[in-house]
């Protein structure tokens, strides 16, 4: 297997959805304190479907690439079937993850699970993303 899948290689060159979405509905933040790498999704919800949704990251290359992935995947798909998505999920919508890049689909999951938990609470978990 390759470093990096085509899919990988390509959300990190080009991600998808980068920022934050103003005035969001729900925002999710988790972070890896072993690696470093954090996510934070912010998103507008209806109907109890993910509508509009951005991402910040810093860390690894994988994990960038990833929060955007997430970002495609998640628009249109109802809050349910966000609270059940699995790092296997992620890890085949990445195209495949080096043994070394695995823990960033669980960071993708976890963050999903965060966004669902979030939203079903009326919580707004937007901790800053920083170097630092």
């Amino acid at each position: 297997m390759p470093r990096f899948s085509e899919c990988v290689i390509d959300h990190f060159t080009n991600p998808r959805n980068c920022g934050r979405v103003p005035d969001p509905d729900v925002a999710a933040f988790v972070g890896n304190p072993v690696c470093g790498d954090q996510i934070l999704l912010t998103a507008r919800v209806g109907d109890d479907t993910v509508g509009e949704i951005a991402f910040e990251a810093f860390g690894c290359s994988a994990a960038l690439a990833v929060a955007s992935i997430l970002t495609e995947r998640l628009t249109g798909m109802p809050i349910p079937d966000v609270a059940v998505i699995d790092q296997t999920l992620v890890a085949g919508w990445s195209g495949g993850l080096a043994p070394d890049q695995r823990h960033v689909a669980v960071l993708g999951a976890d963050v999903a699970h965060r966004l669902a938990e979030n939203y079903r609470g009326g919580v707004l978990d937007d901790a800053p993303v920083s170097a630092g």
